[in-house]
């Protein structure tokens, strides 16, 4: 059994072997950078300037889509929180996040405890929460109708990795070591693959990718839902493999070998949204945990490669496609000549690039300049590719947490002067945010 992910995440084995897989040191940074900064997906709106002369959209005047919300992990005195604020047609919260329901274990009261994703269903039946704790990752299954929360794969240490589009409440999952008695076994043995998890029923289903789960690094299924790439790597200096399968493991093929090399561990993968090409970031094949990445693109068939951009490497930030398939947005790092951003996550500076797939032509549309503050990331296309909504803030501090902001960008090819929009004031106390 294995698994695979948008993030890169860190692999215990029963019998642990003796040094760390290139993915073990890339997500050691990822979980924590992600902890700090809260990766989330947000979607988009107008346009204006930065700036006090600009007002901040008056959420309470935009419509609310029925039974849709954002969702937030709050850092309480009694540890983390989910949190959910209806979202306005522009993905922005129209009011402040409510307090919906509790993790259990006292998760979140120590500096330990870290959120790493949370993902919502293709549906929006079931969000997924991604949690680190000093000696285990769990993942818990909120039900969005029901207001229930629950662990999910239960006797299970793993990270969650995306879900399946298409109909079936499933998400891939990484096995990575059992806990207790009554952990779901294979004729007895520990041998975990990559899993499919049905988040209705909890029925599992492993499939076996022909090697251990420690040399896993990504998995995302198309946007169908028939196939599945991933990438594998055997340790620092190897390099990685792009591999590309059926959604139930049969005709695995190898796609692409990168040998070890500056920037060869191939990830955050991210379909087109006709299945046809895939965007993907080579990282560093290093211990030092956020160097710089470049941003790829391939067909699905692993062939057509061609180098678009460097873009921000090992904080979990993937690209994203333009729903007419013809740009991808990217979090650039600002401040690459600051020796100190390769190694603490606090440092980075980061903006927002978008790169126009066949021309290769990339430009900075949002930044710390345009938004007064450090961090910068996070953007989703409107649905008619016109304009990015992104997340701004300072690193979140993990004893209180951080004040997210959301801005919106109009992409206009024309313009030499990024105008970004404020669509709503900060919000406290967050620590991962959906």
């Amino acid at each position: 059994m294995r698994k695979i992910s948008g993030k890169f995440t860190r692999s215990i084995e029963k019998n642990p072997r003796s040094y760390r897989t290139i993915a073990d040191i890339v997500l050691t940074g990822l979980i924590v950078c992600t902890a700090l900064f809260g990766p989330a997906w947000f979607f988009t709106v107008r346009s204006g300037r930065a700036g006090s002369a600009n007002p901040v959209v008056n959420s309470a005047s935009m419509p609310v889509q029925s039974g849709q919300y954002l969702y937030y992990v709050l850092k309480k005195p009694e540890g983390f929180v989910l949190a959910r604020a209806r979202k306005g047609t522009s993905n922005q919260p129209v009011e402040t996040p409510q307090e919906i329901a509790s993790f259990s274990d006292n998760f979140g009261m120590t500096t330990a405890d870290n959120v790493v994703t949370l993902q919502l269903s293709p549906d929006g039946h079931y969000l997924a929460i991604d949690g680190t704790r000093s000696d285990c990752e769990l993942v818990w299954i909120f039900d969005t109708r029901r207001l229930t929360l629950t662990s999910e794969p239960a006797n299970v240490s793993g990270s969650f990795l995306h879900w399946i589009p298409g109909p079936g409440e499933t998400f891939l999952y990484r096995p990575m070591f059992p806990r207790g008695q009554n952990a779901p076994l294979d004729n007895s043995n520990w041998n975990p693959g990559l899993w499919k998890v049905n988040a209705v029923t909890g029925a599992l289903e492993n499939i076996d990718i022909h090697m251990s789960s420690a040399f896993l690094v990504d998995a995302v299924a198309s946007p169908d839902g028939t196939r599945i790439v991933y990438s594998t790597s055997e340790g620092l200096g190897t390099g990685s493999t792009i591999w590309r399968m059926g959604n139930n493991g049969q005709n695995q093929v190898q796609m692409v070998q990168l040998p070890g090399g500056a920037q060869s561990i191939a990830g955050f993968f991210t379909w087109s949204p006709n299945g046809q090409a895939i965007t993907y970031e080579r990282l560093a094949d290093s211990p030092t945990p956020f160097l710089p990445a470049g941003l790829w693109v391939m067909n699905n068939q692993g062939t057509a490669q061609r180098y678009l951009a460097q873009a921000d490497g090992g904080h979990g930030y993937a690209p994203g496609w333009s729903p007419d398939g013809r740009k991808i947005a990217f979090v650039v790092r600002t401040n690459p000549g600051t020796g100190l951003a390769d190694q603490q996550v606090q440092a980075l500076d980061s903006g927002i690039g978008v790169v126009d797939v066949d021309t290769g032509q990339t430009r900075m549309v949002a930044g710390p300049v345009q938004t007064g503050v450090q961090i910068n990331t996070s953007p989703v296309w409107s649905a008619d590719s016109s304009h990015l909504t992104f997340a701004a803030f300072n690193p979140l501090n993990p004893i209180v947490g951080g004040k997210p902001r959301y801005w919106s960008v109009p992409i206009n090819a024309t313009a030499t002067q990024p105008y970004v929009l404020p669509l709503s004031p900060p919000i406290g106390n967050v620590i991962a945010f959906g």
